[in-house]
């Protein structure tokens, strides 16, 4: 098989003729090597090391004129060398919104950055954000997938051109900040829902949009809501119905995959993941996470697809046959009766090596491979 068939084959919970590897190289490690953090750097890392591309930097866009009285500004506050502090203003019919963002502070990893002010600062400001996504459903329509109808052509049947969906959750975090969420649940529910069902009618837009594209698999990040360790009574109260919806649309078209991408500990919200019908669940980390591959397979094998779960401490810390050591468990607790990508438990660390993950692929070449003949 070719390396897309096989991870396709594989996240659709086939039997390939070998385990799919596919580490979660991004911008960070691609910038390293490279020096770039497009997705053709990123796809070039995976052929430097022999993996299948999956999650890289791409996406798909859905083209919108926002109406009279909306302009974006951008401020740089400071910089010095690498570091930069940079103000965002979001001017609205309603109202401004601000946030600041920071990168560039750690020498060996300046792709880095981190968000010092956020979006939202409290109920007014959710007024507004819902305001500014009212209209933009409003006025958005038409799917834009330039980049991904690139990459499709060029990765060829090397690597899969997958589409990140960041997920309504994901976007409610991000503009407000985890915690401060998780207080906005419970101190003023009413206009946070608001935002959120309004968010999920754009979103439902956004997976048209993969769903118009060439690309056949996507991934949904629901990373903020499992990252925040969300039990499955909050779970179910403000995350559930997307993935659900997600999930039914990306299921009615035939060859069309999605795989969940979540971080944390999730025993308890497993079932509700797979109800929701994914084709495959990511990441299953072994540091943080609170299930290990094993069990997954043993529990929900017949029904999804594993992805994950190498440690990226090892990756980061241990020798080459540490590496070599760690593949090897995960395909001994995952590999029987296929359905399983070895993938990390979360994006590749940027003070990893290329020879690191050479030895991850080495070893799932001469310990993955399936007899398909008997």
């Amino acid at each position: 098989m070719t390396k897309k068939r096989a991870f396709l084959t594989a996240m659709a919970n086939g039997v390939p003729d070998a385990v799919p590897v596919s580490p979660l190289i991004h911008c960070r490690f691609a910038h390293k090597v490279l020096g770039r953090t497009d997705w053709r750097a990123v796809f070039e890392v995976h052929q430097m090391i022999g993996s299948t591309h999956y999650r890289g930097p791409l996406g798909v866009g859905v083209r919108c004129t926002m109406p009279e009285g909306y302009r974006t500004e951008r401020q740089v506050l400071f910089e010095d060398g690498p570091r930069r502090r940079v103000r965002t203003t979001h001017h609205t019919p309603a109202g401004s919104l601000t946030c600041v963002t920071e990168s560039g502070f750690v020498p060996g990893d300046p792709i880095i950055s981190v968000t010092t002010e956020r979006l939202i600062k409290g109920p007014a400001d959710w007024r507004i954000f819902l305001r500014m996504q009212q209209d933009w459903n409003e006025h958005a329509g038409g799917s834009e997938f330039g980049s991904v109808a690139e990459a499709f052509q060029t990765m060829g049947e090397e690597g899969v051109a997958s589409v990140g969906l960041g997920g309504v959750y994901a976007a409610l975090g991000e503009a407000r900040g985890m915690a401060e969420l998780m207080y906005d649940l419970f101190d003023c529910p009413d206009v946070v829902r608001e935002v959120q069902r309004t968010l999920l009618a754009g979103y439902r837009k956004r997976i048209q949009a993969f769903l118009d594209s060439p690309s056949e698999a996507c991934f949904y990040d629901i990373c903020w809501a499992t990252g925040s360790n969300l039990g499955p009574k909050l779970f179910e109260a403000w995350v559930a119905e997307e993935v659900r919806q997600a999930c039914d649309m990306v299921r009615a078209v035939p060859g069309k995959l999605l795989s969940l991408y979540t971080l944390g500990k999730m025993r308890a919200l497993l079932p509700i993941f797979v109800e929701a019908g994914p084709h495959a669940i990511a990441t299953f980390d072994p540091n943080q996470g609170d299930v290990g591959l094993r069990e997954a397979k043993r529990l929900y094998g017949h029904k999804i697809a594993v992805m994950g779960n190498l440690d990226c401490v090892v990756l980061a810390r241990g020798s080459i046959e540490d590496c070599r050591r760690e593949a090897l468990r995960c395909l001994d607790e995952a590999k029987a009766g296929g359905g399983y990508i070895l993938g990390t438990a979360d994006e590749v660390p940027a003070d990893t090596t290329l020879d690191k993950l050479k030895a991850v692929v080495d070893a799932a070449a001469e310990e993955g491979r399936y007899d398909l003949q008997s």
